[in-house]
């Protein structure tokens, strides 16, 4: 397996990455349609986490990390590393002092496509740490790969520099280009959603706040 590795990426400004990371994952994939959520099986190996940084992009051979340990280096503070193991459970590709490393470099996350390992020493590190599963079988480097291309992560597609932010539901990819858009629609439904919370605490049932009662007659919906 070839491969190309691609030092310098475009990155978004700080403050348009620092305003997704105030935005729930929830809220960011409903304004985008419901989609840009990596698989529901992708989750922070702790909880209380919420993350958003420039993706850093790595696509390796299954059961490989070679290309991983390559990409702490080019990444710079503030990154997220964000990494194409196809999915695959049996063979860990990312571990404890590669997460040590990370941190080191000033990495915020790790986005794993496939298993880790060392859960104990990821728990305790500031570098959050998000993955599809958990395996002790340790990786081979007996293959290529490439950094900063476009790959695919927990069924998203994602480029470098798009912003990735993560929390206790899961991961979110934005577009970089579309992320000032995204950002405006995502707060104003905050302010709907902070509405509802009143609305609901004052006793008013979800079923009137959002309409349901309406939409039910438009599906033809009849009580008895």
């Amino acid at each position: 397996m070839s491969g190309i590795i691609r030092r310098q990426i475009d990155r978004p400004r700080a403050d348009v990455v620092a305003k997704c990371g105030r935005i729930p994952t929830t809220i960011l994939s409903d304004m985008m349609n419901r989609s840009r959520a990596m698989a529901a099986e992708i989750k922070p190996v702790k909880t209380s986490v919420r993350v958003a940084g420039p993706a850093v992009t790595v696509e390796c051979m299954v059961g490989d990390n070679i290309m991983s340990h390559h990409a702490i280096y080019l990444a710079e503070p503030g990154d997220i590393l964000v990494i194409d193991g196809r999915g695959h459970l049996d063979t860990s590709i990312w571990g404890g002092i590669q997460t040590l490393a990370a941190e080191k470099q000033g990495i915020v996350a790790v986005v794993v496509d496939g298993s880790i390992r060392d859960v104990e020493e990821t728990r305790q590190a500031d570098c959050a740490v998000f993955c599809r599963g958990v395996s002790p079988v340790g990786p081979h480097k007996g293959w290529g790969g490439s950094i900063n291309e476009p790959i695919q992560c927990g069924g998203v597609s994602v480029s470098p520099g798009d912003i990735v932010v993560g929390d206790d539901d899961g991961v979110v990819v934005v577009p970089a280009a579309d992320a000032e858009r995204i950002i405006e629609k995502s707060l104003k439904r905050m302010e709907e959603e902070s509405d509802w919370v009143k609305r609901v605490e004052n006793g008013e049932s979800t079923v009137s706040i959002l309409g349901f009662d309406e939409k039910l007659k438009q599906l033809g919906v009849e009580y008895k």
